[in-house]
């Protein structure tokens, strides 16, 4: 196994050394660790016994570029961190970096050692880079099966979940998590189709680079989404994964999901969330299903003005040109349980400029703001409204005729 012979590499170099040898990945998890050696510090210590890097040490290493060298790197000693000084070789392949080997370097490696140490790293990239080529193959069948998976044929997604279990592509666990990863609206990815399927591509790589192996696999990118299914036991750890190479995309997620033959349900879950994360207020992007709170009641719901008008008619008035005020108005008065109260504080207005609002709301839409029905259908359309693009919305209310335009003139 690969872990195998890289734990023979580190402990040969350690013996010969006489001092502390790491290997880690690309991440910065321990791959093969020595016995201690020589002289030893607590960052060393942490890294064996916690299987991680702290925050602050991954700035120090992120200040010498250590995950963008070509060469060795030498890190003086950091008596605030508590830390010696160390040598540290990067793990290249074809200038993609695979991890890093580290060397205590104190007493000051001398150039012989240097050397010593350059030829084990350069085995120990070649090992990494035969499972860096394993990975790519098993990552080109893993895509194969998923895209299978995602299938309307309930035979082909059969065949694929029963291959997924026979190739142990990805570990058994009690669920899974699938992922739905799209561009978001305000923030566009690439100027066309190819160029978002490889900003999609190069993300997919990146998440299975910075989480354990066999924990994650990805579908094909194509139309601008990426599904990815992870063990659920990780689903912190790939969230942050997500969230560290997301930037301009939305990400959707369905927890839970109990066998691959459910992924393809699981994935219209995990779609919607992705929508609803891309325009809603207080998801920064992303949101597992279960989270969705009441926007979770739109997802069969038709994402248009006539889906809007259902649930509350009349209202799409309020995003006629104008009447922003009216619209404000209500979500603060609708959010606060219709504390009037609050709400006056809220807008900055006295209560009596809040009665004379509601009510114009009142005798145009033909609701009751002190029927709680009256109030829920409205509170459900203003959050309905978000999933629509606000100006497509006025833009059809005002051609459509499907609301009068009564309030502009209140």
């Amino acid at each position: 196994m690969l872990e195998d012979r890289l734990q023979l590499v580190v402990e040969q170099l350690a013996e010969r050394l006489e001092r502390s040898v790491i290997i880690d990945d690309s991440a910065l998890r321990p791959l093969a660790v020595s016995a201690q050696l020589g002289r030893v510090d607590q960052s060393r210590i942490d890294a064996v016994l916690q299987r991680r890097t702290s925050g602050r040490i991954r700035a120090v290493i992120s200040e010498h570029g250590v995950q963008r060298a070509r060469g060795p790197v030498r890190i003086p000693a950091d008596e605030e961190l508590g830390t010696l000084a160390r040598l540290v070789i990067p793990l290249l392949d074809q200038g993609l970096h695979l991890g890093s080997l580290w060397l205590i370097d104190d007493p000051a490696l001398t150039p012989a050692q240097v050397d010593e140490a350059l030829a084990c790293a350069a085995e120990a990239s070649r090992l990494l880079s035969d499972r860096v080529a394993q990975d790519s193959q098993e990552a080109g069948a893993a895509r194969r099966l998923v895209d299978n998976l995602l299938r309307p044929d309930a035979r082909v997604r059969e065949r694929a979940a029963e291959s997924m279990r026979e190739l142990d592509l990805i570990e058994d666990a009690p669920s899974y998590v699938v992922a739905v990863v799209r561009s978001r609206p305000d923030c566009p990815v690439g100027a066309d189709g190819a160029n978002a399927t490889a900003d999609l591509r190069r993300l997919a790589g990146d998440v299975r680079r910075r989480v354990p192996h066999r924990t994650v696999v990805c579908s094909t990118p194509r139309d601008g989404e990426l599904v990815l299914i992870a063990r659920g036991v990780l689903h912190e750890s790939f969230l942050a994964a997500l969230r560290a190479g997301a930037g301009a995309y939305a990400v959707g997620t369905r927890s839970g999901v109990e066998s691959f033959d459910a992924v393809r349900e699981a994935r219209e879950d995990a779609r919607y969330a992705a929508e609803v994360a891309g325009v809603a207020d207080g998801f920064e992007g992303m949101a597992d299903w279960s989270d969705l709170g009441p926007y979770a009641a739109f997802q069969h719901l038709e994402r248009s003005l006539s889906g809007l008008e259902r649930l509350c008619p009349g209202v799409s008035t309020l995003w006629e040109p104008g009447n922003e005020m009216y619209e404000c108005t209500l979500r603060s008065y609708l959010g606060h349980g219709g504390n009037v109260q609050k709400t006056a504080a809220d807008l900055h207005i006295h209560r009596t400029t809040l009665y004379w609002r509601l009510a114009n709301v009142e005798r145009t839409l033909g609701v009751d703001l002190s029927s709680g029905d009256d109030r829920l259908r409205l509170h459900m359309a203003l959050l309905f409204a978000e999933l629509l693009p606000q100006v497509s919305v006025a833009r059809s209310a005002a051609s459509d005729g499907l609301a009068p335009a009564a309030l502009r003139h209140v």
